[in-house]
């Protein structure tokens, strides 16, 4: 009964049984095995973490840490000012530590191979699904509403590799999370600096090389690293992302 199994090589039949099964070809494992995800080690606490100086004006919350390091200036905190729920480590080892997660971060990010080049500059009314994402300029923007879709991976991350500048316009500037996707998946690796408009509602961490600018009433859930240069804050929401399924 098992004469005509003279027919079918070794390899054939361990490609059969591949498919019926989805057991991974030998030597070509599945893409999360072979790209591990981003950390943001203890950085992940922090809802905004600069280099130099971190400054508030108004009436911001940050729901949970902030800090500086190298530089210790924080300013805009406390008694009638803003609020920072976490600690607020001005050069101290905690900041120090969580500024160069973000580094390991931005790095690590920044190196990942581009799984897709978006047509535009601009990421408003575009849907997308898990992915490294690179754009035709070195610039890149958020005029509208982004939505990251992860039905097709509730853990997969969403990585933007912007080789200069990123913007955020005003009010009409949202990113809108679906399917499962979650903001501590999502990455804005930015090679200079990043500015959020007015009234926008951003969700994932930005990671500046140099530094960030977040305008009246803009809001974040995740983190805000500068890796340079300062965050500047006026009015703002900020929600650290304090725990990531991935």
């Amino acid at each position: 009964m098992y004469s005509n199994m003279s027919i079918f090589s070794r390899a054939t039949i361990l490609a059969l049984f591949a498919t019926q099964f989805s057991i991974p070809s030998f030597g070509h494992p599945v893409l999360e095995q072979r790209t591990p995800p981003i950390v943001m080690g203890s950085a992940i606490t922090f809802g905004a973490i600069a280099a130099t100086t971190l400054t508030s004006t108004g009436a911001t919350v940050i729901t949970g840490d902030c800090g500086t390091c190298p530089g210790t200036g924080i300013t805009g905190f406390g008694a009638g000012a803003g609020v920072c729920t976490g600690s607020i480590d001005a050069g101290n080892t905690a900041a120090c530590n969580a500024e160069a997660d973000c580094l390991t971060a931005y790095n690590d990010a920044a190196a990942k191979a581009h799984t897709n080049t978006l047509a535009a500059t601009d990421l408003g009314g575009l849907t997308l699904d898990p992915g490294v994402y690179i754009f035709p300029t070195s610039n890149a923007a958020l005029s509208t509403t982004l939505t990251l879709n992860g039905t097709s991976n509730a853990n997969g991350q969403f990585i933007f590799q912007i080789a200069t500048t990123f913007s955020a316009s005003a009010t009409t500037s949202e990113v809108v999370l679906v399917g499962g996707a979650q903001a501590c998946n999502v990455y804005f690796i930015v090679g200079s600096s990043a500015t959020i408009g007015a009234g926008s509602q951003m969700q994932g961490n930005i990671l500046a090389y140099t530094s960030i600018a977040i305008n009246s009433a803009a809001s974040n859930k995740g983190t805000f690293c500068a890796l340079n240069g300062a965050i500047t804050l006026i009015d703002n929401a900020l929600t650290a992302q304090a725990t990531c399924s991935t």
